[in-house]
């Protein structure tokens, strides 16, 4: 079962690398007045606040579940009731893979 979030945290990583690779350098030359920062400027920034939306909407999405009060009654259990030994430091069930020992 995937989670919820990791379809919108993907895209937005990726974006948000994007736009680190995009954004250095004619926001550079946009803050030292050397040229036009163009429109590698605006679609970098676009990619930040895109990457930035998206993150964080799949962060929320994602710890949606953790919020929810749990208690026994609702929990799904790890395992089975009868693969677990009564005894927990005992020696695990081999189940005919490993000779028992004389």
């Amino acid at each position: 079962m995937g989670s919820k979030g990791t379809l919108f945290i993907g895209p937005g990583v990726a974006l948000l690398a994007a736009a680190l690779i995009m954004m250095p350098l004619p926001l550079f030359a946009a803050l030292s007045g050397r040229g036009t920062p163009g429109v590698a400027l605006i679609v970098g920034t676009v990619f930040l606040l895109a990457g930035l939306g998206l993150l964080v909407t799949g962060l929320r999405r994602r710890s949606r579940n953790l919020r929810t009060p749990r208690t026994y009654a609702t929990q799904e259990p790890t395992s089975l009731d009868e693969d677990r030994p009564a005894n927990p430091y005992a020696l695990p069930k081999s189940y005919g893979a490993i000779p028992p020992l004389h």
